[in-house]
This record gives C-alpha cells, structure tokens and sequence, in this order.
C-alpha cells in the first residue's frame, strides 16, 4: 500500500521549516493515522524511527531529513513510554 497525497495538500520545504512539530505530524501522519493509534504505543525514539523507516517502505518519501526529526522528536515527547498520559 502506498500513501497518495495529493499534490494540492503538499506543502513547500520552506514553509514545513516553520511548522511546529506537532503541525508535521499532524498534516504528514495524522493525515492517515488516528491520533489515537500513536499514544497507545508509547515507543521509544529508536521503535519511533523503524517506525518513520516502515512508512518510507509504504511511500512516505517526500519528508525532508530535519521534518522527519522534528516528528520523531514530536513523538517520544508526547507519546514515548515516559510522557505523562
């Protein structure tokens, strides 16, 4: 399966610089993804990337190295095994 996002929802390099963390996800993941589905696995940042690596293999291809951290980041911040639930 791959992801098909169309070309109208993408969103310039530049402006994804000034995107919070939180808006990445939420426009590059959440945009598949329940927001439920990450806080109950509470990964921890290397479970996170094979994560990220695992959407790559389905298409996920167009994330820039620093969006992809800044969503890693954003995860075991919020949703690693030592966020407050």
């Amino acid at each position: 399966m791959a992801f098909n996002v169309p070309a109208g929802n993408m969103i310039t390099p530049a402006h994804a610089d000034e995107m919070t963390p939180a808006q990445l996800f939420n426009i590059h993941c959440a945009a598949c993804h329940s927001i439920e589905l990450p806080q109950t696995q509470r990964l921890g940042r290397n479970d996170w990337n094979w994560v990220m690596d695992d959407m790559v293999k389905y298409g996920m291809t167009w994330l820039t190295p620093e969006q992809r951290e800044k969503i890693v980041d954003h995860l075991v911040e919020n949703y690693g095994p030592d966020a407050p639930r």
